[in-house]
């Protein structure tokens, strides 16, 4: 189990492997030219290569990583629930803030990376509110990385949303 603290200014997550956004040019806004209409996202997560979910606000979260099939018991005692699709190229996997995306750099921090095995991996996440009831209060995130054969059949319209 891997735990990575983040601070985002933005209203989500974006997770992806590096070789995922190479295309992507060094202080480009891509956020404004391909990612803020939910049917862009929508498609983004869709392909698995670079994913994002609403946190519903800004703050501070916990991401906390594991192997494997989720705890289902866990999944479904939380508030909010998805499953993603993610392509792991390059041993890493990226987790940023959503707002990143404006402003772009490849530099992704080493204590926002986890290595993860090169492969597909069906994610699911899941959250509850934190003790206080605020959103980004010290919010933690489960995320099980569940490694399978192929890119996981989605169906997406918009943006997927761990709150309300």
């Amino acid at each position: 189990m891997r735990e990575v603290p983040l601070d985002i200014c933005g209203l989500g997550v974006i997770l992806y492997s590096p070789p995922a956004v190479e295309h992507i040019m060094e202080g480009s806004d891509y956020f404004q030219l391909h990612f803020r209409e939910p049917a862009d996202v929508a498609r983004h997560v869709m392909e698995c290569q670079l994913i994002a979910f609403c946190t519903g606000s800004p703050g501070t979260f916990r991401l906390r990583f594991a192997d494997g099939a989720p705890d289902e018991q866990a999944v479904k005692a939380a508030a909010f629930k998805l499953r993603l699709g993610l392509q792991v190229r390059g041993g890493a996997v990226c987790i940023r803030d959503l707002y990143d995306l404006m402003l772009w750099s490849d530099e992704c921090p080493e204590s926002q990376q986890i290595p993860v095995e090169d492969g597909w991996y069906l994610l699911t996440v899941f959250t509850s509110p934190p003790p206080k009831g605020t959103f980004g209060d010290g919010q933690l995130i489960e995320v099980a990385l569940e490694r399978v054969e192929c890119k996981p059949a989605l169906r997406w319209d918009g943006v997927p949303s761990l709150c309300g």
